[in-house]
């Protein structure tokens, strides 16, 4: 008997990529400020371990057994993706939120798609094109005015604080590039899940008491941004951010990062009651005219095409 032909996957419509992008960006636009709410009471070290130990026991407990699935050969590379994604990451994030404006942080934010096509460049993971890198720079210049970054400065008592923000950024960019091709033969929800436990063992030890200490103390504002930071900002977006990594370049992924100024910018309009201006309008076109550029200089055929998957990598 012949054996069955192995079928291709399913190719998964653009469009529902670019709406999970959206959401993912949505939902991390939420982090500084319900961050800053959260440090009212708890340090940065304790939100981030708080982050990454309730992250874990929820994906725990939805993968269970399928932890068991991951070659041997990938634990290294989980180690490394979740100090990347995670360790350093969160801490970098929110140590450095701690020390410098918010406004600081939403421009220095911006340098992730720039960091993400520079390693991937580098490590010939994709190739350069005129439409993707004019599509960053558009999009570069969105963000900017819509982060006011006239309003960016290098004080003496700030300048940790940046610094900790541009490491956080390059590691993430960093993860974005080298992560795709292994979440090619592991499954999003199992590696997330990895990166997550690996995480909550280095930093629940140091940082989970003080998170505890500070929220014994905090009222029902406090529990609420903290179960806010942990399920919208954490649970789901790296879980999205993860799927559609799998199915995007990581320079598409990472350009999807400007949109985080439109988030805080609605909120600050909702929440605040602060005027959307003349400025935001034209910010928020650029934006959007650079993610559509990065789209399309990835999906039509200037980019390098990645070679299809190898047999072990469809069981």
């Amino acid at each position: 008997r012949a054996p069955s032909p192995v079928l291709p996957p399913r190719a998964v419509p653009r469009s529902r990529v670019i709406a999970t992008l959206i959401l993912v960006q949505a939902l991390f636009g939420t982090l500084p400020l319900a961050g800053q709410m959260v440090m009212r009471w708890v340090p940065p070290l304790g939100t981030a371990a708080l982050r990454a130990t309730g992250a874990a026991i929820v994906f725990a407990l939805l993968v269970r057994r399928r932890l068991a699935s991951v070659a041997l050969r990938d634990v290294p590379l989980l180690v490394l993706f979740s100090f990347l994604a995670i360790i350093g990451n969160q801490i970098l994030f929110l140590e450095g939120l701690s020390r410098t404006s918010q406004i600081n942080a939403s421009v220095l934010i911006t340098t992730i798609p720039v960091f993400t096509v520079g390693f991937a460049l580098a490590l010939r993971r994709e190739t350069a094109s005129r439409t993707k890198l004019g599509g960053v720079a558009v999009g570069l210049c969105g963000a900017l005015l819509l982060a006011r970054v006239e309003h960016f400065h290098l004080g003496n008592q700030g300048v940790l604080g940046n610094l900790m923000v541009v490491a956080n950024c390059s590691l993430w960019s960093l993860h974005l590039v080298l992560a795709r091709p292994v979440l090619k033969r592991i499954p999003p929800l199992v590696m997330t899940a990895w990166l997550f436990l690996i995480g909550a063992l280095v930093m629940a030890p140091i940082g989970l008491p003080s998170a505890i200490d500070g929220l014994a103390r905090a009222p029902l504002e406090g529990w609420l941004a903290a179960a806010w930071v942990v399920v919208c900002p954490t649970i789901l977006a790296y879980l999205l951010n993860a799927w559609a990594l799998r199915e995007a370049e990581s320079s598409q992924v990472a350009i999807f990062t400007y949109l985080q100024p439109v988030v805080a910018g609605i909120l600050a309009w909702a929440v605040a009651g602060e005027v959307l201006d003349l400025r935001t309008g034209i910010a928020a076109a650029l934006i959007f005219v650079g993610v559509g550029l990065v789209q399309r200089g990835g999906s039509s055929g200037e980019g390098k095409k990645e070679p299809p998957m190898s047999t072990e990598e469809h069981r």
